[in-house]
């Protein structure tokens, strides 16, 4: 999926043929919600993608603790206190228990899901998909 969004970035997002708007969430494994939890404080110092796509290569490899959460977020360059303090404080836990209420109400049953305008797509995608949808919707706007 990263190679996937790499494309995806060159060939859309920073030309401006579309906006991509991520709404961080998951499906209710409370380790998987403190991971997310700490995407979110990575995205206040400026590193969110850095600090997912770390997320996603030690999966299986770590526990999702918060020391666990913390230590990755020094991977990546984070100040650690500043981090530790969000997820101790669970700034953002209100906001992902909305977000968790809004996919469900749009039927979003799986992670990874995106949305092309109103189209739904599910899992992770070969870009000709996501390519596919993206250039459909681009002539509709014409």
């Amino acid at each position: 999926m990263l190679d996937t969004f790499g494309l995806l970035e060159a060939d859309y997002i920073e030309t401006g043929k579309v906006r991509f708007v991520i709404h961080p969430y998951y499906l209710g494994n409370p380790a998987m919600g403190l991971a997310t939890e700490a995407a979110l404080c990575a995205h206040d110092q400026g590193k969110f993608f850095e600090y997912e796509h770390l997320l996603y290569e030690k999966q299986g490899q770590i526990d999702y603790s918060p020391q666990s959460l913390v230590s990755l977020a020094g991977e990546v360059g984070l100040k650690q206190d500043t981090f530790s303090q969000c997820l101790r404080d669970r700034k953002y836990q209100d906001y992902l228990e909305n977000a968790r209420r809004a996919a469900s109400n749009r039927g979003v049953k799986a992670t990874p899901t995106f949305f092309i305008n109103n189209r739904r797509v599910e899992g992770n995608q070969p870009y000709e998909v996501f390519k596919s949808l993206i250039e459909q919707e681009l002539k509709l706007a014409q």
